[in-house]
């Protein structure tokens, strides 16, 4: 049976989701037309307000509602954190992951993925080299970066890219240190899912 186009196309976009398969983007979308109008507006009013209202800090990479200009999340606007060190993540959760702690007062950067042996264009979708760049343009400033921490899950292709970074960080021949999580995090643990305490005690013990 042929689907109306409308429903095949947003159920294919659906399906590019992480954790969504063909039939689940299917059955969300039959969910979704079966909504009252009221849900569906509010529905395209949030994905629409998402699109155009949601800018990228130019710094950090974490998504921010854009007011006057402004570049920097607000994290990075905050002059009361601590900028000489950044703490580098994968993705925007293991960022709110961290925060929730309230124990890490420097800032971040968000890689955008991890490096994996099998997609070899996996180099060139991280966001390596801003986070270079930020590094040695911090070192013109009253407030150059001193330590660089290396928040990444201990799985297969987080130890690979956390190898990848550090080579690549220790190449800089600037003078900062290169730490990671200590232990707490169990192998193959997702930061984004563990818990408070389990994040301080990775933080503190950091090497």
């Amino acid at each position: 049976m042929i689907l109306p186009r409308p429903i095949q196309n947003l159920a294919d976009s659906l399906a590019q989701l992480p954790g969504l398969g063909p039939r689940q983007a299917l059955r969300l979308t039959f969910w979704l037309l079966h909504q009252p109008p009221e849900k569906q507006t509010d529905l395209t009013t949030h994905l629409n307000d998402l699109f155009s209202k949601i800018k990228l800090c130019t710094d950090c990479f974490f998504p921010f509602e854009a007011k006057n200009e402004e570049t920097l999340c607000e994290i990075c606007r905050n002059p009361q954190r601590d900028h000489t060190i950044i703490c580098v993540v994968e993705k925007e959760t293991d960022l709110l992951s961290l925060e929730k702690t309230n124990k890490y007062q420097g800032v971040y950067h968000i890689l955008g993925g991890l490096l994996s042996e099998i997609d070899e264009n996996a180099k060139q979708k991280i966001t390596l080299q801003p986070l270079l760049i930020r590094i040695k343009n911090s070192i013109k400033t009253k407030k150059p970066v001193r330590e660089v921490i290396l928040a990444l899950s201990p799985t297969s292709e987080g130890n690979l890219t956390t190898y990848y970074l550090e080579k690549n960080l220790k190449n800089l021949k600037l003078n900062f240190k290169i730490t990671k999580l200590g232990r707490g995090l169990p192998h193959g643990g997702e930061v984004e899912f563990a818990d408070s305490e389990t994040l301080i005690n990775a933080l503190e013990g950091r090497k």
